[in-house]
């Protein structure tokens, strides 16, 4: 029987090959992260962007209510006076 050899800092084509695997399969998933990434800061501008013009639209809203509340109660004045 063959004694186990101890193999310190001796890589095999084997051991390369695992390595080469290991590191490719590592840079995969890194780029699979970054466009994970990506697609959640998209989505969150989208949602920024979104919800900047329903703002935008609730303070027209505002503003034109408002404007009709005091056209209604400025009229309510002039009929009072005459």
């Amino acid at each position: 029987m063959q004694e186990p050899v101890e193999r310190d800092n001796v890589f095999t084509d084997e051991d390369m090959d695992m390595k080469t695997i290991t590191l490719w399969v590592y840079r995969a998933w890194l780029r699979s992260r970054i466009d994970t990434y990506t697609r959640s800061l998209h989505a969150i501008a989208v949602q920024r962007e979104n919800d900047f013009h329903a703002e935008r639209i609730l303070h027209r809203a505002i503003s034109t209510t408002r404007s009709k509340l005091q056209g209604s109660s400025t009229n309510r004045r002039e009929r009072q006076q005459i």
